[in-house]
């Protein structure tokens, strides 16, 4: 086991460093490659020189005269800044050519942040006005794009004077960049273009994985983790000015109150993410309260960001910076305290707020102290975030790995539990089946014996009340022959139920003649004429203990519901002998003849005896069919075929 996981650990140490490594070189050096372009002033002539115009009451040909002393030279830091909302920033940048060639080249601006930058270039047939800016839409620039940038030829071995007007809502800010060939721009600004597509393609592809596992698992914490993902990326998206890469135009202060908005709701998500990825509710209910509390505070500041005009939104922008990494801080004190209470994935988190971190170091150096390095510093935001991304969706995976894990042992351990259920549930069975079939025999044996028991007092008790006189000794007779025949089928039904009929060759008269004997007096007491119509030498093969209590029970249901008549007849057929019980009764009424074709039981009674029921099992048992006919002219028939013995039998 510990062979297998040192290679798994190792790799995913490997892949977060080598991410780290491609982002570096992808958007560092790749995407940072300046090769071509001059920074402004510099030795070679050019000289760049700016200008600050309150309320903005100057136009270009105003600012073309104004004296020499109310320029002012650019530092060797190669910018100038506003601070006033209502101030214009103009420069007056002078490209020389020193080369025997024009140049056609582009001069830059190298902040992408300004509302409208406006260009004039002074021709032979008079000022080119050329436009900029992210509030300008695609079509009215000079070069469509992100960049705010305007194309500029100058002559061989002369010089081309630009006045730039940089009006943003906020404060403006120059930083002039001239590219004298232009190819070397556009190869820049491909680069460019390449590398932040590849990071934000990263982050969709991200964004896509772990939303679609939200969609199949439900689970909170990935759906935090999805939308601090959505919102982390569309932040970049907006920092990195990709809206006019697109097309579209947004200035200020829409576009800082949207980035204010969009940054506070990804610390909401990221809080309610480590939330749930921590498990504070349980671990650390305090804790938990806390953070639900921030996050309500933040939420409020984000509608706020959006909602009040009033506010500032460049300071606010820069006061939700801050609210973010206050949060992120007490984040990491709750990962910390997590880690110690031993929650494992709690190491995710903190590395990869250490990645958010040290990318946001440089970011921070030049909000403060070098302000030039903007691009290269955002830059390192963009490598320290992608990091945080990737880490944090590692964590997801190893959080999902770890359940699914869990999952696999539990229902192991269900399926050995329900196996010794099982084997424990088989043998419980065995016993009741050996306790149903010990009470079955007993049954048997009781029936047996109750049979035997009765069948002597009962017949001589017949016998007796048959040879006296009167309607008593009738009554008495009729009863003891009803209970003995009661008696007889009940034993016979255990028989039936214990094991198969003994089948051997008897003649129709053997099945008929008993069972007519048996009801003779009956019929001739209820004044009906019992026929028995038999042909001689016709031989079956048949239980005959069966048979004749197949045609005794038939013979009995007769018998009740005759008026006159009641036939038993014996026929030879194709495929054995034919037996039929005919009375000349009313006919059968719908619900019986309903029963009888669906193949339900007769409800058995008290003194109706078991009536068709054990007809329909005797016909099982010999595997024959008992049918029935019945109409008002004719009465009923009932009937089956008993099959002729086999030759070689």
């Amino acid at each position: 086991m510990i062979t297998r996981r040192i290679p798994l650990r190792l790799a995913v140490m490997a892949v977060p460093c080598l991410v780290a490594a491609g982002l570096v070189w992808l958007l560092l050096i790749f995407a940072g490659e300046r090769t071509g372009m001059t920074m402004l002033p510099d030795t070679a002539g050019s000289m760049a020189e700016y200008h600050f115009d309150p309320g903005g009451r100057l136009d270009v040909e105003q600012v073309k005269y104004l004296p020499r002393e109310e320029w002012r030279p650019m530092s060797s830091r190669g910018f100038a800044q506003t601070n006033r909302k209502d101030e214009i920033l103009w420069l007056k940048v002078t490209l020389a050519n020193p080369t025997p060639n024009t140049q056609h080249g582009v001069l830059e601006n190298g902040d992408y942040f300004a509302d409208r930058m406006d260009g004039w270039i002074a021709t032979d047939q008079g000022d080119t006005h050329l436009l900029s800016g992210e509030g300008v839409p695609a079509a009215e620039k000079s070069i469509p794009g992100r960049e705010m940038a305007v194309p500029v030829s100058v002559p061989a071995r002369s010089r081309a004077v630009i006045h730039l007007r940089f009006q943003n809502y906020y404060g403006a800010f120059a930083r002039p960049v001239w590219w004298p060939d232009a190819a070397s721009f556009h190869l820049n600004r491909m680069r460019s273009g390449l590398a932040e597509g590849i990071y934000l393609g990263g982050l969709l592809a991200l964004l896509g994985y772990n939303a679609l596992l939200w969609l199949r698992l439900r689970q909170k914490d990935i759906g935090w983790y999805a939308s601090y993902l959505a919102t982390l990326a569309a932040f970049m998206f907006l920092a990195r000015a990709q809206l006019p890469a697109l097309g579209f135009a947004l200035g200020s202060p829409w576009l800082e109150k949207v980035l204010t908005f969009v940054m506070i709701t990804s610390a909401v998500c990221l809080t309610r993410f480590a939330i749930e990825f921590l498990d504070l509710r349980a671990g650390f209910p305090r804790m938990n309260k806390a953070f639900r509390r921030w996050c309500g505070i933040l939420a409020l500041l984000a509608v706020s960001s959006l909602t009040i005009p009033s506010w500032p939104a460049w300071p606010w922008l820069r006061t939700s910076t801050l609210v973010v990494a206050i949060t992120h801080v007490g984040l990491v004190v709750a990962v910390v305290a997590s880690w110690r209470a031993g929650v494992r994935q709690a190491r995710y988190l903190l590395l990869s707020f250490g990645c958010l971190f040290a990318g946001s170091l440089p970011m921070i150096a030049v909000w403060f102290f070098e302000t030039t390095l903007r691009d290269v510093a955002m830059r390192g935001l963009m490598i320290g975030s992608a990091l945080e991304m990737l880490l944090l969706s590692l964590a997801v995976a190893d959080r999902f790995a770890r359940a699914q894990r869990q999952l696999l042992e539990e229902t192991e351990q269900r399926r050995a539990i329900e196996e010794a259920y099982a084997d424990e549930l088989e043998e419980e069975v065995r016993e009741r089946t050996r306790e149903l079939q010990a009470a079955n025999a007993d049954k048997d044996r009781m029936l047996a014996v109750i049979g035997h028991d009765l069948r002597g007092p009962l017949t001589g008790l017949m016998r007796s009340a048959d040879g006296m006189p009167g309607e008593f000794s009738h009554g008495v007779t009729r009863t003891s022959r009803a209970l003995l025949l009661m008696i007889e089928d009940l034993v016979l039904w255990a028989r039936l139920k214990a094991g198969k009929p003994a089948i051997s060759h008897q003649t129709a008269d053997e099945i008929l003649l008993p069972a007519a004997a048996l009801h003779h007096s009956l019929a001739d007491h209820a004044g009906i004429h019992l026929t028995v119509d038999v042909a001689e030498d016709l031989q079956v093969s048949a239980d005959l203990v069966l048979a004749q209590t197949l045609i005794r029970n038939l013979l009995a249901n007769a018998l009740k519901f005759a008026r006159t008549r009641v036939i038993l007849r014996a026929a030879a057929v194709a495929d054995g002998v034919r037996f039929t019980v005919v009375n000349d009764g009313p006919p059968l009424s719908p619900e019986v003849a309903a029963r009888l074709l669906t193949g339900e039981n007769e409800p058995m009674t008290a003194t109706g005896g078991m009536g068709l029921n054990l007809c329909r099992e005797i016909c099982a048992v010999l595997d024959v069919k008992l049918t029935a006919r019945s109409d008002s002219g004719t009465g009923t028939e009932f009937g089956f075929t008993l099959p002729a013995p086999h030759p070689n039998a």
